[in-house]
């Protein structure tokens, strides 16, 4: 199972998004929202939160920086289920991080989606595709052993 693309949608006057329907098989079984990095948020399915739970976990020890980690994925993490529309509620607290207002970008980054402000997500991608070669050829040189 792979989560893949990028979709453009609104959130409504109630904070609900609305999710692609070629998407909604994968969230059957429930989302979980949570603070992303880049100012974004994470949404996973079940299985896939539960595998990124357990690397969390087992990653973070018991450093103050471990436990920060776990505090800011685990706090705001959101468990839900879609409606029929196939909607799901983005808290206001999560919303605010994010920056999130009517125009959102969802992106597929295979185990989980990530929820964008659609100008913040712009933003991104014209400094990513700056750096893009850069980046792969960095972690070509990672696998290379070099």
């Amino acid at each position: 199972m792979a989560l893949l693309g990028e979709y453009e949608h609104t959130l409504d006057e109630k904070g609900r998004l609305t999710l692609p329907s070629r998407l909604r098989t994968y969230f059957d079984g429930g989302i979980v929202v949570t603070k992303g990095v880049d100012r974004c948020l994470f949404a996973f399915p079940p299985e896939e939160w539960a595998a990124f739970k357990a690397n969390i976990k087992a990653n973070a020890d018991l450093s103050s920086k471990g436990r920060q980690l776990s505090r800011m994925f685990f706090s705001m993490a959101f468990e839900a289920s879609l409606d029929r529309q196939g909607r799901v509620l983005i808290p206001p607290k999560l919303a605010e991080y994010a920056g999130l207002q009517r125009d959102v970008t969802l992106a597929g980054v295979d185990d989980r989606l990530e929820i964008w402000d659609t100008q913040e997500w712009d933003r991104y991608l014209t400094g990513a595709d700056d750096s893009f070669a850069d980046i792969v050829e960095e972690f070509a040189g990672r696998e290379s052993g070099v």
